[in-house]
């Protein structure tokens, strides 16, 4: 397992082995043997990105609805069984996945070829006649096997709607039993909070297809209400989860704002404001536990609150105090704000709070006259959200930027600029510039934002062409067709300016000259390497391009003897000649009809020119990318016909070695045909 790697070319040792067993398993007096072996496989598995693993063997194998095996529907438990007894835990996972609905994909095992194991006349339409009857075998025994154990009870809870009748009828049976009334609290927790959730959700969605019958539910509600806990503690947790409590109108989420405030009472007449904070910590949104405080917070609890909740470095008490200070400030406004004596609070706690609040010019401002020269706490803890005020964010971009937060000074122009307002262009060029060594969390850098702002500023005249290729040559990796961009002026850059084009060559490759030493390359200049790489890989503007669209013979042809002269000098010209090649594989048709023009086709075809001709032949034979594969081999001779007559077109003009190379691509395509052809004859005489 240790030889699979994490990376995308790891590879997983396991798989022929798998295979091997999988191929056995068809055979019914090696089933009970093979499920075994991947029980214990599966039990050494530290899991990892590869689909094949043993304990998915195991499931492709048993899947009643299309199980690989030829051994019969007895047999069949008795390999689960014994599992059951030889690896349990592993036996389990293979109980759920095996209930009806869990496992709705699946993929033909390997097979046995030598072993004849199954007979030619094998109709796989019989393999699931056993299905409904192993499928309540399954539930039954996931039941069974759960027994009292809070954490399985749980796990089949889930899947209340996929249990046969039998299956569902004994489940109830063990919840409403008295030995799980006798749990603690904590205990019956765990499983009341799992059926709340499973039917709230079918009452939510009650007209959906998956959806259990109302008389269903209210049985399995008749057992969740004799399972709930009476420690408000344990009880009110549900509420404070958007997900799990608020439905979609407004009716529903004005009766669970009064159940939270009723729940939150109760709460603090069993507690103090520090059970309160253990409260906050295991509910899923405790910025609900806050918001919901602010409403009914009294002198009492504002001063257990603020200003020692202020400094936490707890997640889970900062999103308490974050909706606790909302909440307030939207009812009492800022007279609220304002009226709180801060007089002993240090700065770092009065940026804190003020990073609650709206972001806002009202904000702003008082971080300004609170702070003073501590002004940095904070623009350095804000949450910058755009879409709260239509006031100027001149100024707040500005902070942003001067305090570290360049992540969130473009997330502010984004929102400007999706908002159809007028952007500074100087600050999106600085705040991009300075996003791209930022030491802010990866998690708040939005690349959407990004690639839209440069996308923009590429199309405005006025911004200044050296700061726009200093940002494209920052976001490469993000200006593709991924993205549905390019590093537009770069590319102009590369086709207009042959010094430019032959330092990229020169960071990426080593000079060909004798007399030029060895040395080992930093990481600032393996960075520059590959993002002068990733620019060369995506250009695909033709040397020539002019900025309406035309084409000049003459830039073209000034342009290349700079490059070849250039790189000539440098040691490079092999290379640069075979990336010219692959780029030209882009160039327009000539004014007189010929499908490429004439100036490039007599570049291509000149004595010397052989490296530009392989990397335009290379780079035509890759530009095809993945595709379908017929097995008739027809999309492959039609582009050797193709290729032939853009041959004979370019010969007949007289470019008679750029021909060759064409017809060097045709005669490619007709092999691959062949070869396309004869393997599709072999696989079915197989």
């Amino acid at each position: 397992f240790a030889e699979e790697g994490n990376g995308i070319t790891g590879r997983n040792y396991l798989t022929g082995l798998l295979w091997a067993l999988e191929g056995l398993a068809w055979d019914e007096q090696y089933l009970v043997r093979v499920c075994i072996v991947l029980g214990e496989l599966a039990n050494h598995d530290p899991g990892g990105k590869w689909a094949n693993r043993p304990a998915n063997s195991l499931v492709t194998i048993l899947l009643p609805w299309r199980p690989q095996t030829l051994a019969t529907f007895d047999k069949r438990k008795v390999a689960v069984e014994t599992l059951l007894n030889e690896w349990p835990d592993i036996a389990w996972k293979l109980i759920i996945q095996l209930l009806p609905g869990k496992t709705q994909t699946t993929s033909p095992s390997h097979r046995p070829e030598w072993r004849k194991v199954i007979p030619n006349d094998w109709n796989e339409s019989e393999i699931n006649k056993d299905y409904w009857r192993e499928v309540s075998f399954y539930a039954d025994l996931a039941v069974n096997v759960a027994s009292y154990d809070t954490i399985r009870l749980s796990e089949l809870i889930d899947h209340f709607n996929n249990l046969p009748k039998s299956a569902f009828d004994q489940l109830l049976d063990v919840l409403a039993s008295p030995k799980i009334a006798e749990f603690s609290d904590g205990q019956r927790f765990q499983l009341w909070d799992h059926l709340t959730k499973f039917t709230n959700m079918h009452r939510r969605y009650a007209k959906a297809k998956w959806a259990l019958s109302d008389e269903l539910v209210t049985r399995i509600e008749s057992v969740s209400v004799k399972l709930a806990p009476t420690d408000p503690f344990y009880l009110y947790q549900h509420l404070f989860d958007y997900l799990d409590s608020d439905g979609h109108h407004n009716d529903e989420r004005i009766i669970n704002n009064a159940r939270r405030r009723k729940a939150i009472s109760e709460i603090l007449k069993h507690n103090d404001i520090k059970g309160l904070k253990k409260f906050a910590e295991v509910v899923v949104e405790p910025f609900l536990v806050g918001q919901t405080l602010g409403i009914i917070a009294d002198k009492v609890i504002e001063q257990a609150l603020l200003p020692a909740c202020l400094g936490t470095q707890n997640d889970k008490h900062k999103a308490l105090i974050r909706g606790y200070i909302r909440s307030r400030y939207q009812i009492a406004g800022w007279n609220w704000c304002d009226d709180i004596n801060k007089s002993g609070w240090i700065p770092w706690k009065i940026g804190f709070f003020l990073s609650c609040l709206p972001f806002t010019k009202e904000v702003w401002d008082r971080a300004s006259r609170w702070l003073e020269e501590n002004e940095k706490e904070y623009w350095c803890q804000a949450y910058a959200n755009p879409y709260e005020t239509d006031d100027d964010f001149t100024v707040a971009i500005e902070k942003l930027i001067e305090y570290g937060r360049p992540h969130s000074a473009i997330k502010c122009l984004y929102g400007i600029h999706h908002d159809k307002k007028p952007i500074s262009f100087s600050q999106c060029i600085r705040a991009l510039l300075a996003s791209i060594s930022s030491n802010e969390p990866t998690y708040t850098r939005e690349n959407y934002y990004i690639v839209e702002l440069i996308k923009y500023l590429q199309e405005i005249d006025s911004v200044a062409q050296e700061d726009l290729q200093k940002v494209e040559w920052g976001y490469l990796p993000l200006l593709t067709s991924h993205w549905d961009a390019s590093p537009k002026h770069l590319e102009t850059r590369l086709s207009s300016d042959p010094e430019f084009f032959c330092e990229v060559i020169q960071l990426i490759y080593r000079s060909d000259k004798e007399d030029q030493p060895t040395k080992e390359l930093s990481e600032e200049s393996r960075a520059k390497a590959t993002n002068a790489y990733r620019l060369l890989m995506e250009w695909k503007r033709p040397p020539g391009t002019q900025d309406d669209g035309t084409f000049s013979a003459e830039h073209f042809n000034h342009w290349l003897r700079s490059v070849k002269a250039l790189c000539t000098e440098s040691g490079h010209l092999k290379i640069a000649l075979q990336t010219i090649g692959d780029v030209l594989i882009h160039a327009p048709a000539d004014q007189d009809g010929l499908w490429i023009h004439r100036s490039v086709a007599s570049a291509m075809n000149d004595r010397d020119a052989e490296d530009m001709r392989k990397g335009f032949q290379i780079a035509t034979y890759s530009a095809r990318g993945a595709h379908w594969v017929d097995p008739t081999g027809k999309p492959e001779k039609k582009l050797a016909k193709d290729y032939r007559q853009k041959a004979e077109a370019v010969e007949n003009a007289g470019f008679h070695r750029f021909a060759i190379t064409l017809r060097g691509l045709a005669d490619g395509y007709e092999r691959e045909a062949e070869t396309i052809i004869i393997e599709e004859k072999r696989e079915e005489m197989e």
